[in-house]
């Protein structure tokens, strides 16, 4: 079963994060918790990392593995989060409203 491609080909994205490959910068990690009302711990227990991983992501203060950023990307998304390439203006918004 082939899945959605998750990386992107833009080399400013790919450039200013490349410890997740364009999948997910620490901006769009944050928006996407707060859309969505999440803690960090929320975040961790959803996506089944430790919430110490979270807040060094968002901090700057470490990266993260591929894999670790493909599950956090989908860990949004799952839960309706639409992520914005960086030719728009890397971001975040809701493919549908929340409950």
């Amino acid at each position: 079963m082939a899945g959605p491609i998750l990386s992107t080909d833009s080399p400013s994205l790919n450039q200013s994060t490349p410890d997740t490959g364009g999948l997910l910068t620490r901006e769009q990690c944050r928006a996407a918790r707060a859309m969505l009302y999440w803690s960090q711990d929320d975040l961790a227990r959803r996506a089944r990392i430790t919430a110490a991983t979270v807040r060094g992501f968002e901090r700057g203060q470490s990266r993260l593995k591929h894999s670790t950023a493909r599950l956090l990307r989908l860990t949004f998304e799952a839960s309706g989060i639409c992520f914005i390439e960086a030719d728009a203006g890397a971001g975040v918004c809701l493919a549908k409203q929340i409950p």
